[in-house]
């Protein structure tokens, strides 16, 4: 969204609108000339607009790409700047624009203004004749004479940082904190200081510092009402608003605070503000679309969330099902499952608490119909052939992607039933079959091939896929448990957390006793924990670091605790006590943390001579999970933890044509992940 100034007239430095609002049906292409220059424009595009496609600079503060015109902004008949600074002002009175667009076109005698004048078949234009230039400096003089601007007319101002002022310049008549990255400033370079522009007198105006995340400094303000129409249009929060006065255009919040107005903290009023009015309070965190967005930026598969949860609000949940639809095909099963790093991210937390993303996410899926599927625009089918080896969340949503684009795909599943780790790595109380199988038949719908109960577990039955395919994903996932070097492990009673989990989601009978000890810190050793619950067991958690150090997801974690769970810490075992064959106790040791390794935690020291024996029916083992790779040839590149090593980019193995993603490329992670390495691999 940022706007890029230019230091020269015709040239490539006018950011290209990435999409627009509120443009008119556009259907032929007229000609015109500016400036001499013949260029062509479409049809219901604006002079400012069309200039901007040919790469042709015109000045304006008040425009935008993404928002609509000024001239579209109804006044309020108040508007607050601070808790008792009310303005009283006139609805009747419509806002004027910067006029810093002003130009020339021939036949009229008046110069208009390029933000809201359409091209027409022919027109000539011109953007830098001496009465367009003067007209413009003025309009910039009656800015500046109410903003301050001494740094902009300083000789020294070359590298200043403003503080110490050589000429000493009171502080209020310089140049705010955006000195040296200011769009007013860039663009009175272009345009021109008058000589006779007024000294700026200080109005001391309110400078609110109170409300949460933003700055606003309403001495700074040009009123260009950027942030107004982002506020109300882009994000439909209605929160900032504007009025007339005295034939002045006045911006301010909607009731005396921002929260009170119902500001959404969202930061695009702050991005799209051309000077220093609206700062982040923390100006380390004021990187992009980062700063503006968050939940977005956190979101692995980069989801647009406001406008999801915009459309909730607004009750359009087909709408808000199909923003999810675009970077993810597995919708109700990241409402039930992902562990919503976005939410971590909401600005919204730094006001109250952050807003419920992943529930919304969850409504949206529930309460869509099937319209979307009438929208899908698949392409037309091509000759490519694509095997995907495993059906997880990166296996199927390459599935899915391949598909729109028309391939021919067929999808290879060891097990009976589609789905991966989604289907035995997440207890049914967690994920309910229905809704897993509900977003496997959409991906299926689109003519994906999907045959189970087949291992591609041989390097002679992977080369004859290679053989017989254009290109291979492999997405088998971490399904391999790791193992521990301590005696006891061929004792009954013994399991491996994957194997359980599979035995139990399977409906298969699992007896487990009434006392269970799982050693384990990840998400694995959690569900585990949670499923023998479930399975009426006394269960405690052994994990050799702190709770600090867990890979697990702290919410996990805590649900496990709320559910009867017992965490205990700083235990490591050294042996697996038997009797009569089967699991009887765990002999432990005491550990307690060095420095930190190379996964940035803290390393665990045994403390010798502190051993104690727990009791116990059954022993889980969950301490990581690994990707099975017998099946490659065995010059396969692997990393030193066992994940398949990929290109970064293209996630191309240094097998030609073999691609892989999720769990056997990055090692166990979130089912988000894996859906976005899928989506980036298609």
């Amino acid at each position: 969204m940022c706007f890029i100034l230019p230091n020269k007239r015709h040239n490539s430095f006018v950011v290209k609108p990435k999409y627009r609002l509120y443009g008119m049906n556009r259907v032929n292409m007229i000609d015109l000339e500016v400036d001499g220059i013949k260029i062509q424009a479409y049809k219901g595009d604006t002079i400012l607009e069309a200039a901007q496609e040919a790469d042709i600079y015109i000045p304006s503060l008040c425009y935008h790409p993404d928002l609509p015109p000024f001239s579209t902004t109804k006044p309020d008949e108040t508007v607050f700047r601070g808790k008792c600074f009310p303005v009283i002002g006139s609805v009747d009175i419509a806002p004027r624009g910067c006029d810093l667009c002003l130009v020339e076109v021939e036949g009229q005698p008046d110069l208009v203004r390029a933000c809201e004048t359409y091209v027409i078949d022919g027109m000539k234009i011109a953007t830098y004749t001496e009465r367009v230039r003067e007209a413009r400096r003025k309009k910039l003089s009656n800015i500046l004479a109410k903003h301050p601007h001494t740094c902009l007319t300083c000789a020294q101002r070359e590298g200043c940082s403003r503080e110490p002022c050589s000429l000493n310049v009171p502080v209020e008549e310089r140049c705010c904190d955006k000195f040296g990255n200011c769009e007013l400033e860039k663009v009175a370079e272009y345009i021109g200081i008058r000589e006779d522009t007024p000294r700026y007198i200080p109005a001391k105006l309110p400078i609110v510092k109170e409300d949460p995340l933003f700055v606003f400094d309403y001495n700074l303000c040009i009123s260009c009402t950027r942030c107004v129409r982002a506020c109300q249009d882009l994000r439909g929060a209605h929160a900032l608003g504007l009025t007339c006065k005295n034939e002045e255009v006045l911006v301010g919040t909607r009731a005396p605070t921002l929260k009170d107005s119902g500001c959404r903290f969202c930061g695009a009023c702050v991005e799209v503000c051309p000077t220093g009015a609206l700062l982040d309070k923390d100006p380390k965190t004021a990187d992009g679309e980062k700063s503006v967005i968050p939940c977005v930026a956190a979101c692995p598969a980069g989801i647009d969330i406001p406008s999801y949860v915009r459309l909730i609000a607004e009750g359009k949940f087909d709408m808000a099902a199909a923003v999810i639809r675009e970077k993810v095909p597995f919708p109700r099963v990241l409402g039930y499952v992902c562990h919503h790093p976005c939410e971590s991210s909401c600005h919204r937390s730094e006001l109250n608490e952050s807003i419920s993303i992943c529930a919304l996410k969850r409504s949206a899926a529930e309460n869509s119909t099937d319209q979307w599927k009438a929208k899908i625009e698949k392409a037309s089918l091509t000759k490519k052939k694509v095997a995907i080896i495993g059906s997880g969340p990166a296996g199927l949503t390459v599935a899915y992607y391949l598909a729109m684009k028309g391939h021919s795909v067929t999808v290879f599943e060891a097990l009976p039933e589609l789905g991966g780790m989604l289907r035995i790595g997440i207890l049914r109380y967690r994920l309910p079959d229905e809704v897993l199988q509900e977003d496997i038949t959409e991906i299926l719908e689109l003519g994906v091939e999907a045959k189970t109960s087949i291992k591609i577990g041989t390097p002679s039955a992977f080369a004859k896929l290679r053989k017989n395919y254009d290109a291979v994903f492999i997405g088998v996932g971490a399904q391999k448990s790791r193992g521990l070097t301590i005696k006891g492990l061929e004792l009954e009673g013994v399991w491996f957390g994957l194997d359980l989990l599979k035995e139990a989601n399977f409906s298969r009978k699992v007896e487990v006793g009434d006392r269970v000890l799982v050693v384990g810190g990840g998400n694995v050793a959690i569900d585990v924990g949670r499923t023998c619950i479930r399975l009426g067991a006394k269960v405690s958690i052994l994990y050799r670091r702190s709770r600090g150090e867990m890979p697990a997801e702290p919410e996990e974690v805590k649900r496990a605790e709320e559910e009867g769970v017992k965490f205990l810490f700083l235990l490591a075992p050294r042996e697996i006590i038997g009797r009569n064959g089967h699991v009887a106790g765990v002999k432990c040791i005491r550990m307690r943390l060095g420095e930190p390794d190379e996964s940035g935690r803290r390393r665990p020291i045994p403390v010798e001579d502190e051993e104690i024996v727990m009791e116990t029916n059954t022993v889980i083992v969950s301490i990581g999970e690994a990707p099975d790779l017998s099946f490659l040839p065995e010059n396969v590149e692997v990393t030193k933890e066992g994940p398949l090593k990929v290109d970064s980019s293209t996630l191309e193995t240094i097998i030609p044509r073999v691609f892989a993603g999720g769990d056997v490329s990055s090692g166990p992670s979130s089912v988000i992940h894996a859906i976005d390495m899928g989506r980036k691999a298609a």
